[in-house]
């Protein structure tokens, strides 16, 4: 059995008269996080 699920956001319209839905995949991932922060290579760590 596969143990991740496909990720798909549920996009909708923010125009008053518009609203209209639609949905967007992304690939299958096992961890998904919503704006989080960015990960950066060779960061120093700062306090």
């Amino acid at each position: 059995a596969k143990t991740t699920k496909k990720i798909v956001l549920r996009l909708e319209c923010v125009d008053s008269n518009c609203r209209s839905k639609r949905m967007l995949a992304i690939k299958r991932c096992k961890h998904f996080e919503l704006g989080g922060d960015k990960k950066r290579k060779g960061q120093v760590i700062q306090f």
